[in-house]
């Protein structure tokens, strides 16, 4: 699942994770990904932080709530490089952090690692 408001990023990653067999479910605003969660079931979530609405920390705090998506790895992909933003994603529970904007081959290995 990939979650963020810029059609151009969601285009960009959904190519490169199509091109890598993955399929894809693309939203641009975390509340409709939100209450899609349990339908999908996704085995990974690539998430934005930054989002008008709500952003990739309140999205993160409603997944936990969801019992059997709770343990579903997420990647907070941003542009936001303060070091606070990135410490309370990990205490958020997030695997990997990645700034924008993230090269072909870094989100191709990660995606590989942490799936594997």
């Amino acid at each position: 699942m990939l979650i963020d408001d810029s059609s151009t990023n969601n285009i960009l990653y959904e190519s490169i994770l199509e091109d890598e067999g993955y399929r894809v479910f693309v939203f641009d605003d975390a509340q409709k990904a939100l209450n899609q969660l349990e339908n999908i079931h996704p085995d990974l979530i690539m998430l934005d932080l930054m989002m008008p609405g709500m952003d990739g920390f309140d999205f993160l705090d409603q997944k936990k709530k969801i019992t059997n998506i709770a343990s579903v790895p997420v990647v907070m992909v941003t542009a936001r490089t303060d070091k606070e933003s990135e410490k309370k994603a990990f205490d958020m529970g997030v695997k990997e952090y990645l700034f924008k904007p993230a090269g072909i081959t870094e989100v191709t290995q990660l995606v590989r690692k942490i799936l594997q």
